[in-house]
């Protein structure tokens, strides 16, 4: 039904909005020169484009503006600290307090989303496809939860940058821009874990890209430390030009990215200058603003920057105002140990931290105290001596406890090189520490780590824009050739401590040399309590092979240089908290121990038995998979089933015991022999020897670009399997990185047009646990959910990586899993469906084997035998094998054939039963006729001497003939009673009368009493 009067109101409201417009429209005044302003028009086919007048909105209408006339090439932009004025077309400088890039852009300063910026996050398909499949009640991870939601995660505005905070969401950071000429675009950036999926693309308005072969080696920006910024440049061609950062995790917990500026050179003119931000300032003419020092201050726009009162007032680099400078606590100070003297007495000394700012001569303040005399010094570190009132390294081939002076190590006996640091007078030998702020400046005064005695700690400050590094360098690692992956070359471990107001950050960092960039061994946030953290140093497979093929076949040295930081970053606070008066000087990290054993050099604090050479009488290494018997210092091979551990070869203890159901090659490692026997089955993996491949889903975006992951898996261990880097290789600048060498290991592919890139090479399989038809092995138990549950036997190789993360501190575990499929022709390799991204957890992954020769072998048990019929006095018997089970070079059947009879054992057997049965009733038919007849003849008898006085007998009833019954049925003889004439009773004997009858041939005997 139509609602006439809704009509009428709409059509009245239509009128009404007519009618002001033309009202407003007639009562604007007409427009005079100085309303308008000039434009330019869009760039033309011939590159040129055409300036006019534009009154402003809503302030005149009509007028005579002036006439259109021919701007500037489309090509053409100012110089940088210029800007185009528009009416006379000429550069023009900037005003002091403002800059210009001329013919770019910056941002540097992200408080909010700039215009052109835009960020899209989505839920990946593998992610999708992943959740979908774990039970609701079963969550596993930090992300694998169906529930999961993009949002507070992916491309944020944090502290004024552009960062990624990690998800298993593809966050793409875009920006639209339109090139004129030729131009640039440069972002300083912190990307300091690899675990994240980074990479950058240059997309043209039809999302294709642009350059693809030009731009490969910028795809993937190398990865940073948390410290250090690093620049890429990315040249671009002119036009229309779509700029994307996208970044991912599957995965685990990551450290963010951080973008800090993004500069983009060839975009059109700019018709003014841009103030410059708070905390910084530019004189005329400038193309960048400059920073204020600690100290100033400046506000937007500024041309200077103004002091602060230097008695009540305070600022750091870059500030936007003064801070009253608070009184003086027991942070504003440290101690400072002085050297030892020959009695072994020192001073403390306080010192302020440095910069100073607060105030000692406010009410309540601490003064600083009074330095401590003749304080006893500690006792060196182990393998150190005291030396002109420092501790020094032992030299060579002497040890020390540290507590008297180095000596020479015994005949027999070689020292025991390592790092041990449990006093902290003062910064030891080989160890260093640096203070960076985030701009990549090195920082003023005392911002550094302090030794404190029992502890070497943090230095407090109210800076929360500073990374304070501790540094420890080391020679190299001792080695032995054949070492294997299985035992690590060393071990660091530290104990450390921190106290946080907020979300501060604590590091440790390796950087190898053949690597050449860091790697975050573990980080933690926020306040730490007082733990130990042990990391084992592998050997690389590339070491182990230079070292078998190149080196003595005895002991060697690893002489890869290795750099251990501990990184320590104070709270990041909002503004909201920095209002609230939030102190960071609270903010503080301690290390009390670090150990780093089996070193080239470094400090000895005990000498080791070992073999001495006959001539030179210098120690030599005992053979591979030998360990130094501790009595002798003579060389003992590991014992069956043990490995040697090659950081620690003294005793017997130092063999190691191998998992379950392996063996042990000459005492150096554990390996699985391809024929398998245990839970008194056998198997035979040979056919299955080899490296194989299994490829994970693949993973698209929005825009159409994917990658996936692959697995490469060794079965068998005869070789092993790679993986290999070759994005950094597209950077001329990166140092190479050698290919990875594991039993297995994992690496992300991504497919494009020209050619296949392979980045983020991780290995998750370097040491073989234990193989087990159960989840039960000696290290770790797997739950039973985790593992599909298969109608055959299933039979599972457990291995353990050394390569830890945040999310995997205990390392990456591996699971292949043999199914056995008798029907199965041909042998497959791939991921389980629960996981198809290999894995539920980050940590733990999982590699699926389906074949036949992952059966059990036949033994004499699994056979069943069915016998044929008997043919001609043969038959045959089959032995065929169970469905579990094959047989490896037999037929699936084996048949016998053995003489036999016409007539079956089975069917004898029932005649002979038979037989037997009616044998028995006819016996027991004969004895039951027997017995009736003389139970007839008894019940006779009794019924004539129950007869009455007169000698008569009553008739039988139950013994008479009825009259269907014959006199003549039986061949029985006839028994006649004949009574006497007397009255009285009867008595005597009876006589039997036999007569013979001559119509039937019966005999019929009268039984006559006898007279008295």
């Amino acid at each position: 039904m139509v609602c006439w009067s809704c009509m009428i109101k709409r059509g009245f409201i239509f009128i009404s909005l007519v009618y002001f417009c033309n009202w407003f429209a007639f009562s604007l005044r007409e427009c005079q020169q100085g309303d308008f302003h000039f434009e330019y028009t869009e760039c033309d086919k011939f590159g040129g484009r055409w300036r006019v007048a534009v009154p402003d909105v809503g302030t005149c209408t009509g007028g005579k503006p002036p006439a259109p006339v021919r701007g500037r090439d489309c090509s053409f932009s100012c110089p940088p600290g210029t800007f185009l004025h528009l009416q006379s077309q000429n550069c023009q400088s900037c005003p002091a307090g403002t800059y210009s890039l001329g013919g770019g852009i910056r941002y540097d300063d992200f408080l909010n989303l700039p215009k052109g910026f835009r960020i899209v996050n989505e839920i990946s398909s593998a992610v999708s496809i992943q959740t979908s499949l774990i039970d609701s009640n079963d969550k596993v991870g930090n992300f694998d939860d169906p529930s999961f939601s993009c949002n507070g995660t992916g491309w944020q505005i944090r502290g004024g940058t552009l960062t990624y905070i990690p998800s298993p969401c593809l966050s793409t950071l875009l920006y639209n821009v339109k090139l004129v000429r030729p131009g640039f675009v440069r972002y300083k950036y912190i990307y300091p874990d690899s675990g994240v999926f980074l990479s950058f693309h240059v997309q043209n308005e039809q999302c294709l890209s642009v350059n693809e072969n030009t731009l490969s080696k910028h795809t993937f920006p190398p990865t940073t430390t948390d410290t250090n910024w690093n620049e890429e440049e990315v040249s671009l061609s002119s036009g229309p030009i779509l700029l994307s950062w996208k970044a991912m995790v599957l995965h685990g917990q990551h450290r963010p990215i951080v973008i800090k500026s993004i500069e983009i050179r060839g975009v059109a003119y700019t018709q003014e200058c841009t103030l410059c931000p708070n905390g910084t300032f530019s004189v005329a003419n400038s193309g960048v603003c400059q920073p204020c020092q600690p100290g100033t201050y400046s506000n937007a726009g500024a041309s200077s920057c103004s002091q602060c009162d230097k008695l009540s007032e305070y600022s750091g680099p870059k500030a936007a105002k003064c801070q009253l400078r608070p009184p003086c606590t027991v942070r504003d100070y440290y101690a400072v140990h002085s050297a030892c003297d020959h009695e072994k007495k020192a001073t403390i000394n306080y010192r302020w931290s440095e910069p100073k700012i607060c105030r000692s001569d406010l009410a309540g303040a601490v003064q600083l105290p009074e330095s401590q005399l003749n304080v006893k010094c500690p006792p060196c570190n182990p393998g150190t001596f005291l030396r002109g009132g420092r501790c020094r390294i032992c030299p060579k081939n002497y040890f020390s406890s540290g507590n008297e002076e180095c000596q020479l190590c015994p005949a027999n006996t070689q020292p025991d090189y390592e790092y041990s640091f449990i006093w902290w007078n003062e910064l030891p030998e080989n160890v260093t520490s640096t203070c960076q702020t985030l701009e990549g400046n090195t920082c003023d005064g005392s911002e550094n780590w302090l030794p404190l005695g029992d502890r070497i700690s943090t230095s407090h400050s109210r800076r929360d824009d500073v990374y304070l590094s501790l540094i420890l360098e080391v020679a190299g690692f001792r080695s032995t050739a054949n070492n294997d992956a299985q035992t690590p070359v060393g071990v660091v471990t530290f104990v450390f401590q921190t106290q946080c107001i907020g979300d501060c950050a604590f590091f440790f960092v390796e950087i190898p040399q053949s690597v050449g960039r860091p790697t975050i061994i573990g980080d933690w946030n926020g306040t730490v309590s007082k733990r130990s953290f042990s990391y084992n140093i592998a050997c690389s497979f590339f070491e182990m092979f230079f070292e078998i093929f190149f080196l003595s076949r005895y002991q060697v040295h690893r002489p890869e240089r290795t750099v251990f930081q501990w990184i320590f970053v104070r709270s990041q606070l909002s503004t909201e908290e920095r209002m609230q008066n939030r102190d960071v000087s609270f903010d503080e990290a301690s290390l009390y121990v670090i150990n780093v054993t089996n070193t080239i050099n470094g400090g000895a604090s005990r000498c080791l038995l070992c073999p001495v050479h006959q001539n030179t009488k210098e120690c030599l290494p005992c053979p591979p998979g030998h360990f130094i018997v501790n009595e002798s210092g003579s060389c003992a091979p590991c014992p069956a089933g043990t490995f040697l551990n090659t950081s620690n070869n003294v005793g017997p203890e130092a063999c190691i015991s191998c998992g379950p159901n392996l063996q042990s090659r000459q005492g150096v490692e554990c390996v699985a022999n391809c024929k398998l026997q245990f839970d008194d089955k056998q198997y035979d993996l040979s056919p299955l020897n080899g490296v194989y491949e299994a490829k994970s889903l693949e993973i698209f975006s929005r825009d159409g670009s994917r990658y996936f992951h692959l697995f490469n898996v060794s079965i068998c261990g005869a070789v092993k399997a790679t993986c290999k880097d070759t994005v950094d290789q597209l950077n001329p600048n990166s140092a190479p990185i050698p290919i990875l060498y594991s039993d297995v290991c994992k690496v992300t592919v991504l497919p494009r047009e020209a050619d296949t890139l392979f980045a983020n090479p991780l290995s998750i399989g370097d040491r073989l646990v234990g193989i087990s038809s159960s989840l039960r092995f000696d290290q770790l138990t797997i739950p039973e959910n985790v593992i599909e549950q298969w109608h055959f036997p299933q039979t599972f190789f457990l291995y353990k990586s050394f390569s830890v993360s945040r999310s995997c501190a205990n390392g990456y575990y591996a699971i292949l899993t043999f199914r056995c499929d008798p029907a199965s022709n041909s042998s497959k390799i791939s991921l389980p469906s629960t996981c198809p991204d290999g894995t539920c957890d980050g940590c733990l992954y999982q590699v699926v084997i389906t074949s036949r020769f992952a059966c059990p072998i036949c033994s004499a048990e699994d056979y069943k035998e069915i016998v044929g019929e008997c043919v001609h006095n043969l038959q045959t018997i089959h032995r065929i094998p169970a469905k579990h089970c094959i047989l490896i070079g037999q037929d699936h059947t084996e048949s016998t054939v053995v003489s036999c009879q016409s007539i079956s054992v089975q069917v004898q057997l029932i005649i002979a039963v038979a037989t037997a049965v009616i044998v028995f009733l006819f016996i027991t038919v004969l004895l039951i006729r027997k017995k009736n007849q003389k139970l007839q003849y008894k019940y006779m008898k009794l019924v004539q001497s129950a007869s009455g006085k007169d000698a008569e007998l009553p008739g039988a009833e139950s013994c008479a003939l009825t009259e269907d019954e014959d006199d003549t049925a039986s061949a029985s003889d006839r028994i006649l009673f004949v009574h006497g004439k007397g009255k009285s009773r009867t008595s005597g004997w009876l006589t039997l009368d036999r007569k013979s009858t001559t119509e039937n041939g019966y005999e019929s005997t009268a039984l006559t009493a006898a007279s008295d």
